[in-house]
């Protein structure tokens, strides 16, 4: 299906793949009769929506718009220069959650949706439900870059993600060691992976930190991806 032209550029045959979804913005060129339409991904849950949901897109800048490819021809993806990674989503127990400001593109036999952090077993550090929950863990996404939202895939077929400096894995798995995650480093995880934002900072050195005050427990039993780098997209 997708094909790297080099690190930081897919190509797709779309008469042989069925239509592509992607960015907007995230195709360069391509060749033969394709055409290209607004698409929606489905919604967020039930629970997290009005202006709790609201206040966390806000917030966290979650949204991106998609547009759909479908015709007869090749076409190139790439985003701003960033390094890409190809994932079979088959292959990785058929399920992956990912930012949606990580996506590059995907194979429009996937079902997506937009799905609570806080349903998949993590990322709200804690805050609670309701309407305070939801704006506490808005206003953590904001500052980490982990929001209340994020795009989940499943089914066969693959998916382009992006990252600064490259991509790599971490296996998780209950008999290793548990991993913990710098959250503007996190891009994505596949399988039954939970996730809990922790603050790292105590009292004594409020003020004192870096990067490191909050952090990304990883547990479960699947595959982290995580960036070389702390930049945001």
């Amino acid at each position: 299906m997708f094909t790297k032209v080099n690190s930081k550029v897919v190509s797709v045959d779309i008469g042989r793949s069925g239509p592509i979804v992607a960015r907007r913005g995230a195709m360069l060129f391509y060749t033969g009769n394709v055409y290209f339409q607004p698409h929606q991904v489905a919604g967020a849950p039930g629970g997290m929506g009005g202006v709790g949901g609201m206040a966390g897109r806000m917030l966290s800048g979650e949204h991106e718009s998609t547009m759909i490819a479908q015709g007869q021809g090749v076409v190139h993806y790439g985003f701003k220069g960033i390094e890409i990674e190809i994932v079979d989503v088959g292959a990785v127990g058929g399920m992956i959650r990912v930012e949606a400001s990580r996506t590059l593109a995907y194979t429009s036999g996937l079902q997506a949706s937009i799905v609570s952090v806080a349903s998949q077993g993590g990322g709200g550090g804690g805050g609670g439900g309701g309407l305070f929950g939801s704006l506490r863990n808005a206003a953590a996404g904001a500052v980490t870059g982990q929001g209340m939202f994020t795009t989940q895939l499943s089914g066969a077929g693959q998916v382009v993600i992006l990252g600064h400096g490259g991509v790599f894995e971490l296996a998780i798995a209950p008999d290793r060691p548990q991993v913990t995650v710098d959250p503007q480093a996190f891009v994505a995880s596949a399988g039954q992976v939970n996730t809990t934002l922790r603050s790292a900072m105590s009292w004594r050195n409020v003020g004192r930190t870096g990067g490191e005050a909050m952090q990304l427990e990883c547990n479960g039993h699947g595959v982290v991806y995580v960036q070389a780098s702390e930049e945001k997209l």
